[in-house]
């Protein structure tokens, strides 16, 4: 995480410098206020979903994750489409009705309730999340307000950090794979 922060500021100071050179107020304080308060949504989404993996875990709500299959399996289904649930005999031929009664059946049982939806909606609206989206349209206000607003600069510099947060993430999954 904290080289993450550090390249998050790094670009925060290239793209100071190069909106320097633009040599227009509305410009610089565009690009900032749009990074940095898109900086502050991507850190409190990461908070937000670190605290929600961390409290399912500690609850054991942990979901199957298919150890069991060999590398091959995982290789040639990699969605386990194929997956050999239940046993059907070769020579007996189901009709439709009954493999519709089935699937409807099937689709019954996964259902979920509403509350155990509510319960994983919940991290969404985390504080950290909606603070950090409140701090980006109360600046995008305030730049309107004052008449500060560049749309050419304030949006690009909202999609950067992003694209860090992701060349990041890429560059640390490669080097865990290696």
């Amino acid at each position: 995480m904290r080289r993450l922060l550090l390249m998050l500021t790094a670009g925060a100071a290239l793209l100071f410098f190069v909106t320097l050179l633009a040599s227009d107020r509305s410009v610089l304080f565009s690009a900032q206020t749009g990074y940095w308060s898109a900086v502050l949504v991507v850190l409190a989404s990461f908070e937000s979903y670190r605290r929600m993996v961390r409290s399912r875990l500690e609850a054991g709500a942990v979901p199957d994750t298919g150890a069991d299959r060999d590398v091959i399996d995982k290789l040639e289904d990699p969605f386990d489409l194929y997956a050999e649930d239940e046993e059907e005999k070769p020579g007996e031929e189901k009709s439709l009705r009954e493999t519709i009664r089935e699937e409807k059946a099937r689709m019954k049982k996964n259902r979920r309730s509403p509350l155990a939806t509510a319960r994983d909606a919940v991290p969404a609206f985390s504080l950290w999340r909606l603070g950090a989206y409140g701090v980006l349209v109360l600046g995008f206000f305030f730049l309107r307000d004052q008449k500060l607003l560049h749309l050419g600069a304030y949006l690009p510099s909202l999609g950067l950090p992003i694209v860090l947060t992701v060349w990041y993430l890429m560059g640390t999954e490669r080097r865990r794979a290696a």
